[in-house]
Formats: C-alpha cells, sequence, structure tokens
C-alpha cells in the first residue's frame, strides 16, 4: 500500500465511515457456486453516501501487468488531498475483451471493499486459499514451476495444482 507523506485526516474521516458502515448487501448470484454474493454496485452502494459526506472519494484505473494479468489500483482521497492507494494484480480467465472486463469489474469490486473495509462475502476461514486437495492436504503453491513458501511473496500470476 502507497500513501501520502501524513493521511491523519483521511485516517479520522475513514475512521466516521467505518463506525456506520454496514456490510454490503450479497443480492447477486452465482450459478456456477450456487452462491451469493455482493456485485460491485452493492459495494457502492453500501459506502456512497458516507465516503462524500466525509469528504472521501474513490478513484480507480487499470493497466496491464506481466504474463496476461491485468492490475487495479485503487486511490482513496481525503478532501485535504491525502490519500492511500492499494493494487491488485488478477490473472485474466481470457485474454480477450470480456476477459479483461471480467477481471477489472471483480478487482474494482474487491479493491473498494478492502481500502473501506466493507464485508462483502461471507468469511470461509481461509479453506478456498489453502487450496487443499481431495484428501484434505494443502496444496503446493507453484510459481514458474518451483514450489513457493508460503511466506514467500507472490509477484507474477500463480497456479495451483
Amino acid at each position: 500500500m502507497n500513501k501520502s507523506e501524513n493521511i491523519c485526516d483521511l485516517a479520522k474521516a475513514l475512521m466516521v465511515v467505518q463506525a456506520s458502515l454496514a456490510p454490503a448487501k450479497r443480492d447477486s448470484t452465482n450459478p456456477y457456486y450456487n452462491s451469493t454474493y455482493a456485485d460491485l454496485s452493492s459495494v457502492w452502494e453500501s459506502c456512497r453516501v458516507l465516503l462524500s459526506k466525509n469528504g472521501l472519494c474513490v478513484i480507480q484505473g487499470n493497466r496491464v501487468g506481466a504474463e496476461s494479468t491485468l492490475i487495479v489500483e485503487t486511490f482513496l482521497i481525503h478532501e485535504s488531498g491525502q490519500w492511500v492507494q492499494s493494487e491488485l494484480c488478477l490473472p485474466l480467465s481470457k485474454n480477450d475483451p470480456q476477459g479483461v472486463g471480467s477481471a477489472m469489474t471483480y478487482g474494482r469490486r474487491y479493491g473498494l471493499a478492502a481500502i473501506i473495509g466493507i464485508v462483502a462475502d461471507a468469511d470461509d476461514d481461509g479453506n478456498a486459499a489453502s487450496a487443499k486437495n481431495s484428501n484434505g492436504n494443502v496444496r503446493a503453491i507453484v510459481q514458474n514451476g518451483r514450489p513457493i513458501a508460503t511466506n514467500q511473496p507472490i509477484r507474477n500470476s500463480v497456479n495451483i495444482r
């Protein structure tokens, strides 16, 4: 995360927002997983008014990353000029306009929720992230064909085997 030299005014305003923030409504359905989720519109609706009332705005942009990835940048900016910025690097499911659009929407939704502190999805206690195989063991995370230690930062897209 990057930030301006001072973020005390931004932090005070965000504290007020977070004190009144409700979880985003999970009113969209994912037919592939038979689950509900908060779409980008729901995440925005959970915070838009509170942000503007407290002198905060969000700007999001995109850039192409290495090896068929898209980087979504999210800035939270206070009226004082103070800011924080976060990036999310996403693999493209398809290397075409639909794949890019899908990654953009997904990244904007998660980037917005993360930078504001919005609860938007059910907490699965890390089960999906632990990548368990069928016998209950955690599968190794592989980068560039080699297993990586779990405490190492992941710089490129990750293949889970």
